[in-house]
């Protein structure tokens, strides 16, 4: 039985399918992708919006501290009340354990670290003007420095 070397010339050989290609993924990836894209988005969002409202908050109590120190002109209780705020910001941001322990100058050092434009003898005039005579005035301008400084120094934090 002969079929013919023409019929046999006719046939092709077996032709293997194509390579199974990674793209386009699956609809079940496209999902998972864009799930994580999601919650990665969404988590981003929550700390951004904590961060906005801790800054909030700390200026808000800058603002508090300003306007008590403007009706009563104790800036001692003004230099106290920026001390204890820049000390709350700094555990907020930084190392608890290594923030907590600072004081003086290594503290004023640390905060101009984190924020350049900070002038770490602002802090250091203001920690002094804790433990000065009551009796003796502290100049306006001093309060008005250690105001503008604490600001910036929290917007630069946050």
């Amino acid at each position: 039985m002969d079929l013919g070397t023409g019929a046999l010339a006719e046939l092709r050989d077996i032709h293997l399918p194509e390579a199974v290609s990674l793209w386009p993924p699956a609809p079940g990836w496209w999902v998972l992708v864009v799930a994580v894209a999601l919650t990665v988005g969404w988590v981003f969002y929550l700390r951004y919006r904590a961060q906005r409202s801790a800054r909030r908050a700390a200026m808000g109590e800058v603002q508090r501290l300003e306007s008590e120190y403007r009706a009563s002109g104790d800036a001692q209780a003004l230099a106290r009340g920026l001390s204890a705020l820049l000390r709350r910001v700094a555990l907020l941001k930084g190392d608890r354990t290594r923030v907590a322990a600072l004081q003086g100058e290594a503290r004023a050092a640390s905060l101009a670290l984190v924020s350049p434009g900070f002038s770490p003898e602002r802090l250091v005039g203001m920690e002094a003007a804790l433990y000065q005579n009551p009796f003796r005035p502290i100049p306006g301008e001093d309060a008005d420095a250690w105001l503008a400084g604490v600001r910036v120094l929290i917007r630069r934090l946050s």
